[in-house]
C-alpha cells in the first residue's frame, strides 16, 4: 500500500496492527470502504456487480480500533470464501468461514495489539465462534470499554425492567423480561412487542407516551 494509504489505516487500526492490515489487504482484490453509522450491522463484504466488477467490503467508520480489526477480518474471511467457493451452497459462518476467520485472525492474537482483557475474550470466541462478534455478548461488554465515549454509554440490560428508552430512529420502548441474549420490548410508538439485543445502544426516554394510533 502508498504511505499515506498507511497513514488513513492508522485512524482506524491500532498501529501495531496497519502493516498487516495493508498487507492482507495488498494481497487480495477488493474495495475497502468506512461508512457511517449503521446499526443494523459493524460492516459487510459484497461479491462483485456484473461480470468485470469488484468485491467491496464496508465499516462503520465510529468502530473503536479494536472492533473495527476484528470486523475486518471477519469480513475479509468473507471475501476469501467467495473467492475458493463462488457460488457453491455454503453456509455464510459455516466451517469453511470459521477456518479462514480463525487464520486471518492468528497473526494479530499477541498483546502488542490487543489489550489482554480483549485478548481473553477473543480467545474464548474463538473456540465458541458465532456468525458475529456482536452474538458473543462477553467479547462485546469488553470491546464497548474502548468506544470513545464508553463512560455514557448506555444499553438495554443496563436498564431497570420497565424502563422507557428510544433509538436513533425515534422509537420509543419498554424494557420488559429477558429472552435469553435478548429483551422483549414493547414498542410504545406502534404498539407491537421486538426482541431488543442485550448491548444495543439506546437512550433513556422521559418525554410524554407515545400514541399508537
Amino acid at each position: 500500500m502508498k504511505p499515506e494509504e498507511l497513514e488513513l489505516l492508522k485512524r482506524f487500526f491500532p498501529e501495531t496492527a496497519v502493516a498487516t492490515v495493508g498487507e492482507i489487504y495488498s494481497q487480495r482484490r477488493f474495495k475497502l470502504y468506512f461508512k457511517h453509522p449503521r446499526s443494523s450491522k459493524l460492516g459487510d463484504f459484497r461479491p462483485p456487480r456484473g461480470k468485470n466488477g469488484i468485491c467491496t467490503i464496508t465499516l462503520n467508520l465510529d468502530l473503536n480500533p479494536y472492533q473495527m480489526l476484528i470486523t475486518y477480518v471477519h469480513e475479509v474471511a468473507h471475501y476469501d470464501v467467495y473467492q475458493q467457493y463462488r457460488l457453491s451452497r455454503i453456509q455464510p459462518h459455516g466451517p469453511e468461514w470459521q477456518k479462514q476467520f480463525i487464520a486471518l485472525l492468528l497473526p494479530f492474537m499477541h498483546g502488542t495489539i490487543f489489550p489482554q482483557d480483549v485478548l481473553d475474550a477473543l480467545q474464548h470466541h474463538l473456540q465458541h465462534i458465532k456468525a458475529s462478534s456482536t452474538a458473543d455478548l462477553k467479547l462485546q461488554r469488553v470491546l464497548h470499554k474502548y468506544d470513545k465515549n464508553a463512560e455514557n454509554l448506555v444499553t438495554v440490560e443496563s436498564l431497570p425492567e420497565g424502563t422507557r428508552f428510544t433509538f436513533k430512529n425515534g422509537l420509543v420502548f419498554q424494557k420488559g423480561e429477558k429472552q435469553r441474549t435478548r429483551y422483549k420490548c414493547l414498542c410504545e410508538s406502534n404498539g407491537r412487542t421486538y426482541f431488543v439485543a442485550a448491548l444495543a445502544e439506546v437512550e433513556r426516554w422521559d418525554g410524554a407516551s407515545v400514541s399508537t394510533k
